[in-house]
């Protein structure tokens, strides 16, 4: 017996329809979550913050807070790259508060510190990365009833750490995220992480930039494979289980080889195959831009072009025509009967 194309749709679609009708799954209800911290009580978790940050970071490497004196309908967390600083979001902070939101933009651990910057990011620590980004949005919850968290690279495989273990994340928005090296494939990724972390570490100083101290000339192997090790925990989380966040959004560079395209696709995937709200743009090649999509335009940088995609994104608009929608196919059972149920057809 044949079963055509078209049986095997209806018999799918009378599946789900089916299944809707059963009892509820055995699976649990998820626990409230507790409340947020009252307001004042963020503001100081966060002047501590800034103040520990005053005794050991170079100028303009402290975390910033824009508020506006109380708690705003959204706050919006901004995350930068590794070896750059919370001055690399500035520009972007600036504009979203603006607009109305209240605007948290951490330093990353050991990063934008004066005295052996370099060898600092050595003590990166993937773990370490993700109890960091659990304490800011902690924090972040008691600015905003409306918590969007984004970043850049190293920030933005954190971000993914975040959407995929935070139900109180509404947005998340990932920049060029560094969940996997370019130019590698998933094996010899895996090898590069491991090979990075047992050899003796290898660091690379370049000469200061003196028009922003907080940013590191230089590179650590040690801190990089961590960054690296988070991004691996991100795809291996997103494939086993649903993402805690409610809608995220991919920003990537097609001519960025610094990290993984294909990565970040794949994650973007098995969120979509679990049922969540996922979108990936992409600034073309012809745009010419560099892997840390914000810098600015002296440094090979273009706000001009960036800064309004990016804001939009944030905001949860519609991003101008510079950038380019990808087409996202799923592959999971559930993927595929919510597009066929919305009459989207076969992935």
């Amino acid at each position: 017996m044949t079963i055509r194309g078209g049986s095997i749709k209806l018999l799918l679609v009378a599946g789900a329809v089916a299944c809707s009708a059963m009892p509820p799954a055995l699976a649990p209800a998820p626990a409230a979550l507790p409340p947020p911290v009252p307001y004042d009580t963020a503001v100081a978790q966060i002047a501590r913050r800034q103040a520990a940050d005053d005794s050991v970071v170079a100028a303009g490497g402290r975390s910033i807070l824009l508020t506006h004196g109380a708690v705003a309908t959204r706050v919006v967390v901004l995350l930068h790259g590794f070896t750059d600083s919370p001055e690399q979001f500035e520009a972007l902070g600036r504009l979203l508060y603006a607009a109305g939101d209240n605007v948290y933009i951490p330093r990353l651990p050991h990063h934008a510190e004066r005295v052996a910057p370099v060898r600092t990011l050595g003590r990166v620590r993937a773990a370490e990365l993700a109890a960091f980004g659990d304490s800011v949005i902690n924090v972040a919850r008691g600015l905003g009833d409306t918590v969007i968290v984004g970043g850049l690279s190293a920030g933005g495989a954190l971000t993914g750490h975040i959407a995929q273990t935070r139900r109180e994340v509404r947005r998340a928005v990932l920049i060029a995220p560094a969940i996997a090296a370019g130019l590698v494939s998933d094996d010899h990724d895996d090898a590069l992480i491991v090979l990075a972390s047992r050899l003796p570490d290898i660091t690379r100083s370049d000469k200061p930039d003196t028009t922003r101290p907080g940013y590191v000339q230089g590179l650590s192997t040690h801190g990089l494979a961590e960054v690296l090790r988070l991004g691996q925990t991100v795809r291996e989380k997103a494939s086993a289980s649903a993402p805690g966040a409610a809608e995220m959004v991919f920003l990537l560079n097609e001519l960025d080889h610094t990290v993984s395209e294909d990565a970040s696709l794949a994650v973007a995937r098995s969120w979509l195959d679990h049922g969540a709200n996922v979108t990936v743009y992409r600034f073309p090649r012809t745009r010419k831009l560099p892997h840390n999509v914000m810098e600015v335009a002296a440094r090979g940088g273009n706000p001009a072009l960036v800064l309004p995609v990016v804001e939009a994104l944030f905001r949860s608009l519609p991003p101008p025509a510079t950038v380019d929608l990808l087409p996202l196919p799923c592959s999971g059972l559930r993927c595929t009967l919510r597009r066929m149920l919305t009459g989207g057809g076969a992935p």
